[in-house]
């Protein structure tokens, strides 16, 4: 019978290094099998044509716009612009948030460089969402991403930093898009410095600073990460 059929969560990773980390916890806490999808190597028209209780899109180096380069951009745009007009559960980290926002019509451009641990600012929307998960983080929380967006026409803005005013949005209950990484476990602080070896360089930041800042607060972020993914699950029906 339905009620008895296995949950599902769709992930579409850009790197390797980039993973569900804390999402993939929680998600399979609440019942759900995992479904990967590699971005620019699997078939993503299946997330659409075979839909997933929820949709996870996560971050990545590259840039919404570079669609000439990365073709799949607009097969991966043109699949979340499906799941948003069907009004299905999805969650967007970084780039992932961007490819939301392009899906909603929304302008994504690039902005001011946030790279390292360093507070955001809730909206009283905010406050009253997930997010106020973070607090017991002091809000703090990792940042690593040169790209911004204009906030979807129907979103609801849920914090910001100074450099970057639209940090974290919600669609209604089902979709909720966050430019940070609070799904990054500490333990996997070092793939990132490996794998943005040549961004940390060209940007003038010590991969040290970061990895002393992860020590100290990481472990506290993911468990405020897990509680807020938890609570907005629960929010969203999952």
């Amino acid at each position: 019978m339905s009620e008895h059929r296995q949950r599902r969560t769709d992930v579409i990773q850009h790197v390797a290094f980039e993973h569900a980390g804390v999402i993939a916890d929680v998600v399979r806490d609440r019942g759900h099998e995992i479904r990967l999808f590699q971005a620019g190597v699997d078939d993503l028209t299946l997330v659409a044509s075979d839909p997933a209780d929820l949709l996870v899109v996560l971050g990545g180096p590259i840039g919404v716009y570079e669609t000439e380069a990365y073709p799949w951009l607009e097969v991966e745009i043109n699949v979340i612009r499906q799941r948003l007009e069907a009004e299905l559960p999805m969650l967007g980290a970084c780039l992932g948030a961007q490819l939301i926002a392009a899906a909603a019509g929304a302008r994504v451009y690039p902005g001011t460089r946030e790279i390292g641990w360093a507070p955001i600012t809730p909206t009283p929307a905010g406050l009253s969402s997930p997010l106020a998960a973070l607090a017991s983080a002091d809000w703090e929380v990792l940042h690593w991403h040169g790209d911004t967006f204009d906030l979807p026409a129907g979103a609801e803005l849920l914090a910001s930093t100074d450099a970057t005013p639209h940090q974290a949005y919600a669609i209604g209950k089902q979709v909720l898009a966050l430019q940070f990484h609070p799904e990054v476990k500490p333990g996997d602080i070092e793939t990132w410095l490996i794998g943005h070896t040549v961004e940390l360089s060209k940007a003038g930041i010590d991969p040290r600073t970061i990895r002393r800042r992860t020590a100290e607060i990481g472990a506290t972020v993911a468990s405020a990460g897990e509680l807020m993914f938890a609570r907005w699950m629960e929010e969203a029906g999952l």
